[in-house]
């Protein structure tokens, strides 16, 4: 015998109690969602970027609508901008920021999560197009450089990014905001920083790509806090642009990526060219690098003004091609060259690299004499070098750092070359040392260079070593030079050589000075001319000129010791 279940019969009045209960229920999810979106949006988010900054910068919404079906928030823009007038009231300026971003929607919202007051947790946001625009401040000329944090174990090299994030609270309606992906596709950027009193340089990029994972803002959560922008990852990626320097360079970059999370810059296929300008140079300068990486990169302390920061600077297939025209006449305006403490000063920014390493690199440098129509041609191969201590400080003027460079490479694909300076950076005055030798190679390999440029070519010979090592103390070098020769021999092609200090010239190597005087002199067959008596050492005692740029006076000042040796 079966049992029937017992029915309880719904009149229409139950059911449509029923039925505006679960309107209003859903009204009421509807509504209270809604209103902590827009809190959160346009409360609390515009209070905190404007508190976090004193009021530097502003944020405004603009047009937000949502679409708890589809689990969805759309923003019809965002708008931070910089009030200049409170920024320039600062005791140290903040940098000049103007973003904007258009049709963005945060999807895959927990509304439930949302209404019972747990937080903001999302799938992904995103912006369809978007410009940014960064001004690095200028410092004031003679001022002092803003307090930055100091790198903890935590932070590493991020301290400076992480000053914004200091003390930021959530409000009590949601105590946390999490999401899972944030992608920016097609962002604009300009971003200009101050370079000396007056100079500039700046890079523009038409679509730069901008991808963050897992932000997570949680009061509970202390090792998202520590993470840049909240962010377990943040990389910004470019492909393919030309950027401009300044006015008379264009660089070209395949591939520039930089990972906020991981403090690194890296960059691919970079080629640029330094064509002549008037008064200033008569050289076309190619430079190429197949790869570059910075390693503890400050991202946060450079876009603040702090300075440029980083532990480790690799540079590989360093490739530099320079092309010097001696045909065209010099310029009565030309600009004078720079000492390395004054170049590095009139940069006006804090530098701080640990090391700079530089592999595989090659520097070729061709001179066009005049009344000549193929240049000479001088190769350093097989370059790998190491600076340890590449520090400057805008606020100090002393030499209390000093940075240590280390060279080596093949002359003319042959002879083994391996040089040491030490810098003082920030020294008042133009100090240095430097020491080095040349190994082994025929004299011969240097006539590739000589013969374009001098009337005469290296019959015989070979190089058995030099070595040499001087200090520089307020621009003039002072030290020795010990070449090692034997056989050697030059035969004149036709007269007119000129001397060897007069034209001074970016790398010329030590072909120069034998070619420059064998039309007027005898050269000294053989150092040291019998094998009981040692060699013999020339003298190094060399001013620097302002027409002079560093190699050339690295060259003419161990010339005349040369010289003194080789000439009989």
């Amino acid at each position: 015998m079966s049992r029937r279940r017992t029915r309880i019969p719904l009149d229409r009045r139950t059911i449509s109690g029923l039925a505006c209960l679960a309107l209003l229920t859903l009204g009421g999810v509807w509504w209270r969602a809604t209103s902590i979106v827009n809190r959160l949006l346009r409360g609390w988010a515009v209070g905190v970027v404007a508190q976090q900054s004193a009021g530097v910068y502003q944020l405004d919404p603009i047009g937000v609508h949502v679409n708890w079906f589809l689990r969805r928030v759309v923003v019809d823009s965002f708008r931070l901008t910089t009030d200049r007038g409170v920024n320039a009231r600062q005791p140290h300026s903040l940098a000049d920021v103007r973003i904007g971003l258009s049709h963005c929607i945060i999807s895959g919202v927990h509304v439930l999560t949302l209404v019972r007051g747990a937080g903001l947790i999302a799938a992904s946001m995103g912006c369809a197009m978007g410009s940014v625009a960064v001004e690095v401040p200028r410092r004031a000329w003679g001022g002092t450089p803003p307090p930055v944090l100091a790198p903890t174990p935590r932070t590493g090299n991020r301290a400076g990014f992480l000053v914004l994030q200091q003390g930021l609270r959530l409000p009590s309606y949601a105590p946390r905001v999490q999401i899972t992906q944030i992608t920016f596709p097609a962002l604009a950027f300009d971003f200009r920083l101050p370079l000396g009193r007056s100079g500039e340089t700046r890079l523009e990029l038409e679509r730069l790509q901008w991808h963050m994972v897992d932000l997570v803002i949680d009061p509970a959560d202390t090792s998202a806090a520590s993470h840049p922008l909240f962010s377990r990852r943040i990389e910004l990626v470019a492909n393919s642009f030309v950027a401009h320097p300044d006015s008379t360079t264009a660089v070209h970059v395949g591939m520039l990526r930089a990972s906020l999370t991981d403090s690194t810059l890296e960059a691919r296929g970079i080629g640029a060219e330094l064509g002549p300008s008037l008064g200033s140079r008569h050289d076309v300068i190619k430079l190429s690098v197949g790869h570059t990486m910075a390693l503890g990169i400050d991202f946060g302390a450079f876009a603040s003004g702090l300075g440029a920061r980083a532990r480790r600077l690799v540079v590989d297939s360093l490739g530099i091609d320079l092309t010097s025209d001696k045909r065209r006449p010099k310029h009565p305006g030309r600009r004078p060259h720079s000492t390395p403490q004054q170049w590095i000063a009139d940069l006006d920014l804090t530098l701080g690299l640990d090391s700079v390493v530089v592999r595989n690199g090659e520097v070729v440098y061709r001179e066009l004499a005049a009344g000549r129509t193929r240049p000479g041609v001088m190769t350093f191969a097989d370059i790998q070098a190491t600076a340890v201590n590449v520090i400057h400080r805008i606020d100090r003027w002393a030499g209390s750092d000093t940075m240590s460079l280390a060279i080596t490479g093949r002359l003319q694909h042959v002879a083994p070359l391996d040089v040491r300076f030490a810098i003082p950076l920030d020294a008042p005055q133009f100090d240095m040392s430097f020491r080095g030798t040349l190994g082994a190679m025929p004299a011969t390999a240097l006539n590739p260079f000589v013969e374009e440029v001098y009337p005469l070519r290296i019959a015989d010979g070979r190089v058995t070593g030099i070595s040499f090592g001087a200090g520089v103390s307020a621009g003039v070098a002072r030290g020795r030079i010990t070449p090692r020769f034997t056989d050697l021999s030059v035969s004149v092609m036709r007269r007119g050589s000129g001397g060897i200090l007069g034209g001074g010239g970016i790398v010329g190597g030590a072909a120069r000075g034998i070619a420059s005087m064998v039309a007027n002199w005898q050269v000294r067959g053989n150092n040291p001319g019998s094998p009981p008596k040692p060699p013999l050492s020339g003298r190094i005692h060399y001013a620097f000129r302002s027409d002079q740029t560093l190699p050339a006076f690295l060259w003419a000042s161990v010339a005349g010791g040369l010289l003194q040796v080789v000439k009989q």
